[in-house]
């Protein structure tokens, strides 16, 4: 199968995700003062909180809408996205949720169902900036608020650009102070070419740092040949509906930064799993999901790999999990 064009690429990526249940979103829905796609989050709100909904509108009336926005566009500013998604969010006197997260046990019914509302959205040559015509690749939306941007290059268009160029194009072109890129309002931005994956949570302008997100090749670096891309499990798998809400769920954390003391140092930083960390914790938890306890497990991970925080994720939920049955795996 020959590599596709840039192009194609783009609009592979969008198809891929749009069958696995994203909705198509058209740059024009993008409030770029509000950093949201409104109609969507109005959307989601009215399919699983109707009643909150009602009840807001009846204390503001006609002006209900954009209280709510403005709002929600300064919680985000104060305390960013993740607090937003994570925690019931309270404006005179209602409490909304933003997103609703996969239950522990199959017992709550009706959780299960506002889980399933969930909207997921994929928006395409997204022009972010007041001041300018600037545009980026693409960005991925959960009920109407952003998580994710990415930069997509090919090689095979005869430019010669790969994920380097992406990665420079983050640092050079793409102004950490505009709404968008600024920390804590998307949780992570990608910089994709045909064979790899790099990945930021803080858009620094020159001093953007990227990690690698690849799976590893036969014990190297980068990524296993496949007939189509070989970074296609990025939006296959790890940016899927469940995958992306699982990261949000169990994974991404904000924590302080240290000095070399290891004192706070006053700065906060968010920590989005690299790709064997991810994985790691996801076979073990279903592992033990299907087998239970009194299992035996070896993990390698090389030094400076993160070996604490996917111990840590590791912890945190086998503590809540359960079997097939929905019985608690483990008593303590």
């Amino acid at each position: 199968m020959p590599k596709i064009l840039e192009k194609d690429m783009e609009a592979s990526i969008e198809a891929d995700l749009i069958a696995e249940g994203y909705f198509k979103r058209e740059p024009s829905s993008y409030d770029k003062s509000l950093c949201l796609d409104p109609e969507l989050l109005f959307n989601f709100i009215i399919v699983t909180q109707k009643d909150k909904w009602e009840s807001y509108q009846k204390q503001l009336g006609s002006k209900a809408k954009d209280a709510l926005l403005n709002k929600i566009k300064d919680k985000i500013d104060k305390q960013g996205t993740l607090e937003l998604l994570r925690k019931p969010f309270a404006s005179y006197g209602v409490y909304f949720d933003f997103a609703y997260f996969k239950p522990a046990s199959g017992l709550n019914e009706s959780y299960r169902v506002k889980y399933q509302n969930n909207i997921f959205s994929v928006m395409r040559q997204v022009k972010y900036s007041q001041h300018n015509e600037k545009s980026l690749d693409m960005v991925l939306f959960l009920n109407g608020i952003p998580l994710a941007t990415l930069e997509l290059k090919d090689r095979m268009t005869g430019s010669g650009y790969n994920v380097e160029n992406a990665i420079i194009q983050y640092q050079k072109d793409r102004d950490s102070r505009e709404t968008l890129f600024r920390y804590g309002r998307c949780l992570v931005h990608f910089a994709v070419d045909e064979d790899l994956v790099y990945m930021a949570t803080h858009l620094k302008d020159a001093k953007t740092f990227f990690l690698p997100f690849n799976k590893g090749n036969k014990g190297e670096a980068g990524n296993p040949t496949t007939t189509g891309f070989s970074t296609e499990y990025l939006w296959k798998e790890v940016l899927s509906k469940n995958s992306f809400l699982d990261l949000l769920q169990h994974f991404i954390q904000e924590t302080d930064v240290l000095d070399d003391d290891g004192k706070p140092t006053g700065d906060k930083m968010i920590i989005f799993p690299r790709y064997h960390q991810m994985d790691c914790v996801r076979t073990i938890i279903d592992h033990a999901h299907q087998k239970g306890t009194g299992q035996q497990y070896l993990i390698q991970h090389s030094a400076g790999s993160g070996k604490s925080n996917t111990i840590s994720w590791l912890a945190h939920q086998l503590s809540n999990l359960h079997d097939i049955k929905d019985v608690n795996v483990f008593d303590s």
